[in-house]
């Protein structure tokens, strides 16, 4: 007992140091409560019909897989785990191969639960939970699956049925996020009455949290002892969707954990290096399916399918996206977001330049992510679109601004961005010059007449971050300027009233108060001479109705952070972001001469 508080009080204290345990939003709402978490053990087969039960009682589980036994006789297969994913259902790890973790040495250990991680993550998942195989765990396991990433772990007892000192439920927060405490595991032995018990008890004991782990689901339960019956789930389903007025909800594992998924850890790391590791996408030694070093994006159900194929740009492998529903999110393959074994080691406030041969029947772009020196990965930037093509056609793009102050680690990949196919392969990555802010006008756009004496509305991008600057007009194709307002702050557009000076030449300019050379120029207009236009006018396209001015508060179009308008760490890729990465990025598109089959080096 001793040597078990010994282990709780260590992987608490490494929990509080990673600083893994933060709550889900839900966890933090007042009041007691008993939350019921339905749990899934080993990815069985028989599981597959858990999801039609799920869906009839409006409830969400937490399904936890054998990694290494995906789509194997017997187990789930992978588009049996992304359907579960696309329907909100928690995917979690159960080690690679279901081994008995305590009896292992550190580094058989680290292989298990690191590796099981790995792959489900390379697989677009984002699992932030654990169950050890068999309750088997010390203080050593624990820590390991911390060190392997997991924000928590799950146990197979320490409730009251397991021991007669023991709690009716688990605490929220729980008392030792790696060691979370459960009733023992469902039998065959097990009926309704039972698990009701488990939840009554908890309710009358002023609430808690009971996490019930089931496995096998079959009619004939004599042939597995840890085994419920359909009708047995789907009665206790149907009767905790009743409890919702008593106060009792069932919620998933991260729905009270919370805590982002944390960056890939391999069993084995190695020192990060500023090489692209696998750019040709012909290593998969794992045989998970996925090129080694690379991962798929978010999953969405049926609708993304992704795998190896022989048709390559060169060498023997490319890789196949693809997406069949307008509604099932992009088809996208990225650089591992990892501890920097994988994903190269970049140089704050430098430049990239990323390279890919395709073919593709839609349009798709190449994007990037930062890790911050806080651990995290976040969507940083992305590319422009690239048309489809036949012929396999390499694309580059060159950031439009340099990397963020708190970047040490980059990743890179592509997305389609409509229903259809691409082919990729061959990804390049290179240093390059990039300016630390960008400013884009974006209207007016050139080419329109105003009027002197017109309002007319000037709005502009930021990339980066500029705080104020100064805005001019010239009549004479930028020979000289003319001052329209001195340090304002960025908020991305302003109303400039036509001046009394007609010209065919006439241009805008937007600046950085203390970098000039941060600038962007609008395409020439014309100002003719006439009566002044009642109202503000818009070049588009405009958001506003004519003649209403937007609030000074407003941000313009393709501004996502703060006053500057900063693209660098958005997470959306809204048409003003897109915008920006056109006419941001350098962008060069150039069709193979040949489809003669290169032989990689």
């Amino acid at each position: 007992m001793r040597a078990r508080l010994n282990a709780r009080a260590g992987t608490c204290l490494l929990a509080m140091v990673l600083g893994v345990w933060s709550g889900g939003a839900w966890a933090g709402a007042p009041g007691a409560r008993t939350v019921v978490t339905l749990a899934f053990d080993d990815g069985l087969e028989e599981q597959r019909q858990v999801l039609d039960m799920l869906s009839a009682s409006g409830l969400k589980a937490t399904f936890f897989i054998i990694s290494g036994r995906v789509g194997q006789t017997g187990y789930l297969n992978l588009d049996d785990l992304r359907r579960l994913a696309a329907a909100g259902h928690d995917i979690g790890g159960h080690t690679l191969q279901h081994s008995e973790l305590a009896v292992l040495s550190p580094e058989n250990q680290r292989q298990e639960i690191c590796e099981d991680r790995l792959r489900l993550l390379s697989w677009g998942f984002s699992p932030t939970s654990l169950a050890f195989p068999f309750g088997s765990n010390d203080a050593v396991v624990n820590q390991t699956a911390a060190a392997c990433g997991y924000n928590a772990a799950r146990d197979v007892r320490g409730l009251v049925d397991t021991c007669g000192s023991c709690p009716t439920a688990e605490t929220i927060p729980p008392l030792d996020p790696y060691e979370i405490r459960t009733p023992a595991t469902v039998t065959r032995d097990d009926g309704l009455e039972q698990l009701q018990a488990w939840v009554t008890s908890t309710e009358a004991a002023g609430g808690g949290w009971v996490v019930v782990v089931f496995h096998f689901v079959e009619p004939d339960c004599t042939k597995h002892t840890y085994c419920v019956k359909p009708d047995v789930l789907r009665e206790f389903m149907g009767w905790l969707s009743q409890r919702a007025p008593m106060g009792t909800e069932v919620r998933t594992m991260q729905d009270i954990l919370g805590g982002a998924a944390r960056p890939a850890v391999h069993p084995v790391s190695l020192p990060p290096t500023a090489t692209l590791k696998n750019p040709s996408l012909e290593d998969d030694a794992n045989a998970d399916g996925v090129p080694d070093c690379w991962q798929l994006g978010p999953t969405h159900g049926g609708a993304v399918r992704a795998e190896r194929s022989a048709e390559a740009h060169s060498g023997a492998w490319s890789y196949r996206l693809e997406r069949v529903e307008a509604s099932g999110g992009a088809a996208s393959l990225q650089v591992l977001r990892d501890d920097g074994t994988c994903a190269p080691a970049v140089t704050p406030g430098g430049g990239s330049r990323v390279s890919v041969w395709y073919r593709s029947s839609t349009p798709l772009h190449l994007e990037a992510a930062v890790k911050g020196t806080d651990g995290t990965w976040k969507v940083w930037n992305r590319g422009p679109s690239l048309p489809p093509a036949e012929a396999w056609t390499e694309a580059s793009w060159e950031l439009p601004i340099a990397l963020p102050a708190d970047a040490f680690e980059l990743s890179v990949g592509v997305a389609l961005e409509g229903v259809g196919w691409a082919l990729v392969d061959d990804f390049g990555l290179a240093d390059a010059t990039a300016p630390a802010a960008r400013l884009v006008l974006d209207a007016p756009t050139g080419g329109e007449d105003f009027v002197v004496g017109q309002d007319v509305e000037v709005r502009w991008s930021t990339l980066g971050e500029v705080r104020t600057l100064d805005v001019a007009y010239s009549t004479e194709a930028s020979a000289s300027w003319v001052p329209v307002a001195t340090s304002v702050e960025n908020t991305g557009h302003l109303i400039w009233r036509v001046p009394d000076v007609p010209s065919h030449e006439a241009l805008l300019r937007v600046a950085s108060t203390e970098d000039g050379t941060v600038s962007g120029t609008s395409a020439p207009f014309r100002i003719l001479a006439g009566a002044p236009q009642p109202g503000i006018v818009e070049t588009p396209p405009g958001e506003q109705p004519p003649g209403e001015q937007p609030p000074e508060e407003d941000l313009g179009d393709g501004q996502v952070n703060g006053a500057s308008g900063g693209c660098g760490g958005c997470e959306g890729g809204g048409t003003g972001q897109l915008f920006l990465a056109v006419v941001g990025g350098l962008f060069a598109l150039s069709r193979s001469r040949a489809r003669r089959r290169q032989r990689k080096e």
